[in-house]
């Protein structure tokens, strides 16, 4: 399966040729998003090395150098570099000014990061004309996710972790083939065939949340209570993505029914349609309309949402409302008005 390595295919290239063929349009290129870690550089070989299974007509790599870790951020680079070249692959690599990024984090330098990988995953395919990016995101990153949104308060787009699949923007999208996969295939695959990778230190730094997650929190759990506790929460998951795909196809269809007007920066619906529906299903079109437009979600709480849906239904009485974001909604008559005064952002 592995170019230069051997035919015979591992339990990861098994799990990941049936993932890929299943997320994959047939003759579409592939992005891989490479960071240099473990994950990345599995993904990149194996992705490599079923190229012809998948009949991928191209196959590019990515890679985003934050600037925060100065030179061990620039090996990291040219480790990536190499290996694509070894491997036939072309790469296209990108460094951030770690001032600017520091500058844009407004005290979340994880999140400034994040904004910022996956604008570059963005314009790098555009620029390649590639319609598909995928990321290594394995099983316990989804493990890990949930745990953390339960923690920090959620609803159920929370519990559904990360997304196997959506859409950076109307040409682009993002794919996680490796989201089943456990650690323990990863490392017998990298073992196996001697694959180089790098070591982020700032991965066991436990000023990060996720780091205590990973290392502390969920360790114990397994100890003290469950040692399935990380199946359980990936099981969790996919059960609440298919509630969710049930949900999201009804509420599409009020919308359809519901929306009168709309471009990217205004929406206007139809109030009274929209109540002849049930008060929670309204809420989750409403969320799915923020999708849909593109707008900020990551602040709106539940209470926020509680909040737009009374308006909508005539149970709170200010007739206009700001939201986190840069959306402002007003109640007129018969309409439900949204305004998005911000820029669209990545979600």
């Amino acid at each position: 399966m592995l170019k230069s390595h051997s035919s015979i295919p591992s339990c990861f290239e098994n799990q990941l040729q049936q993932c890929l063929e299943r997320l994959l349009v047939p003759r579409r290129s592939v992005l891989v998003a490479v960071s240099g870690g473990r994950d990345s550089m599995a993904l990149l070989h194996a992705v490599s090395g079923l190229q012809t299974a998948l009949a991928l007509p191209q196959i590019a790599a990515a890679h985003l150098n934050h600037g925060l870790r100065g030179e061990f951020g620039r090996q990291d680079a040219e480790l990536v570099k190499a290996t694509c070249e070894s491997l036939n692959v072309q790469v296209i690599i990108s460094e951030c000014d770690a001032g600017q990024l520091e500058r844009a984090s407004r005290g979340s330098i994880e999140e400034a990061a994040r904004i910022a990988r996956y604008q570059f995953l963005q314009s790098t395919a555009e620029q390649l004309g590639i319609s598909l990016v995928a990321t290594a995101h394995y099983a316990a990153d989804q493990a890990e996710t949930v745990l953390h949104n339960i923690l920090r308060g959620t609803g159920l787009r929370g519990l559904r972790g990360i997304p196997e699949r959506r859409p950076l923007n109307a040409s682009v999208e993002l794919i996680r083939p490796m989201l089943n996969i456990a650690d323990r295939a990863i490392a017998e695959f990298v073992r196996h065939h001697g694959i180089k990778f790098a070591t982020d230190a700032s991965n066991i730094d436990p000023r990060f949340t996720r780091n205590r997650i990973r290392h502390s929190l969920l360790p114990q759990l397994q100890r003290d209570f469950n040692t399935q506790v990380p199946e359980a929460l990936i099981k969790l998951a996919a059960q609440t993505q298919e509630l969710l795909e049930s949900l999201d196809v009804i509420a599409e269809a009020l919308l359809t029914e519901a929306v009168l007007e709309r471009t990217s920066e205004h929406c206007r619906l139809d109030a009274n349609r929209m109540r002849e529906h049930p008060e929670s299903i309204v809420r989750h079109a409403l969320t799915v309309l923020w999708q849909q437009q593109n707008w900020p979600r990551r602040n709106m709480s539940r209470e926020h949402w509680n909040r737009l849906s009374a308006m909508l239904f005539g149970l709170s009485s200010p007739p206009s409302m700001d939201f986190p974001g840069g959306v402002g909604v007003e109640l007129r008559g018969n309409l439900l008005a949204f305004e998005y005064r911000g820029n669209p952002v990545i979600t």
